[in-house]
C-alpha cells in the first residue's frame, strides 16, 4: 500500500523543503499506528532542540489519527486511528497522511482536544 507523507515546517530554514512530501510503501495489512511508529523512528518528523515537538497525525480531510511527541516513545492514538491503515485509502488506493506541527504544546492537552472534538472518545 502507498502511503503519501507531508508535514508542516518547524523553522524557516526547514520550509525549503516544505511541504516535506515523503512516499512509504507499507504492507496492505499494516495498522496506522505500525505506519505511524515507522514513519517516528524513521526520523522523518523533525526533531528540535529541547525534545518536546508535537505533531498531530491526520487524514487528507483533517481527520486526526493520533499525537505524536518527540518525548514520548510511541504515537498516541484518537480513535479515528484504530484500525488498518487500508481503511484511510482513497479509491485509488493511495494512503495521504500530513502532520502538523504544534510546536511545543503540551502533547497530553493536544490527545485530550482532539478526544473531545471527535466526541469524547476516550484517546489509546
Amino acid at each position: 500500500m502507498r502511503v503519501e507523507l507531508t508535514r508542516d515546517s518547524v523553522a524557516m530554514g526547514d520550509d525549503v523543503w516544505a511541504p516535506h512530501a515523503d512516499v512509504r510503501e507499507v504492507p496492505d495489512d499494516a495498522s496506522v499506528r505500525d505506519v505511524l511508529d515507522a514513519v517516528s523512528g524513521a526520523g522523518y518528523l523533525a526533531s528540535i532542540a529541547g525534545g518536546r515537538a508535537t505533531w498531530i497525525a491526520e487524514t487528507a480531510d483533517g481527520t486526526a489519527l493520533a499525537v505524536v511527541a518527540q518525548q514520548w516513545p510511541a504515537a498516541r492514538l484518537l480513535t479515528a486511528g484504530e484500525g488498518p491503515i487500508a481503511g484511510l485509502a482513497d479509491a485509488g488506493g493511495v494512503v495521504r497522511l500530513h502532520f502538523v506541527y504544534r510546536t511545543q504544546a503540551d502533547p497530553e492537552a493536544e490527545l485530550r482536544r482532539l478526544a473531545a472534538d471527535q466526541g469524547g472518545h476516550r484517546p489509546r
